[in-house]
């Protein structure tokens, strides 16, 4: 799921953390950013600040929790 162009990263890492399963944000060169991941969030924070590189990425998670995340995904 791609991300929405202009999404509040804090309100997304919240969310992600009351997800059931693992978060997992991919970017093209096949990394995988585990967004519960203390380490991981701090890199999303660090990408943030790159909205284009940002957008090159999409967001991984279980069935059970893409709705928590679907305000932060495009259709």
């Amino acid at each position: 799921m791609k991300l929405k162009k202009d999404i509040n990263i804090s309100e997304l890492l919240k969310d992600a953390q009351k997800c059931e399963h693992d978060v997992y944000l991919m970017t093209d060169d096949g990394d995988r950013l585990n967004l519960k991941s203390t380490l991981s969030q701090y890199v999303l924070v660090v990408l943030a600040g790159n909205r284009d590189v940002l957008r090159a990425t999409e967001l991984v998670c279980s069935p059970e929790d893409e709705e928590k995340l679907s305000y932060y995904t495009e259709e």
